[in-house]
């Protein structure tokens, strides 16, 4: 039963931060701070081409 209320407790506490988080990005997209898609994609580009040098590096 311990486990059971442990686990609730973690589920909630998990939900009310998770909330807060999602609160805080609205906030923060509505006041402007947004990434451009194309921005996005060149870094993730860069991410990707970084993790495939590394992974054939290890070969």
């Amino acid at each position: 039963m311990r486990d059971y209320v442990k686990q609730q407790q973690e589920a909630a506490e998990y939900g009310a931060w998770l909330r807060g988080k999602v609160q805080r990005s609205k906030a923060s997209a509505d006041a402007g701070n947004l990434v451009p898609a194309a921005e996005v994609e060149v870094r993730f580009a860069a991410r990707r081409a970084a993790t495939r040098r590394r992974l054939e590096g290890s070969n």
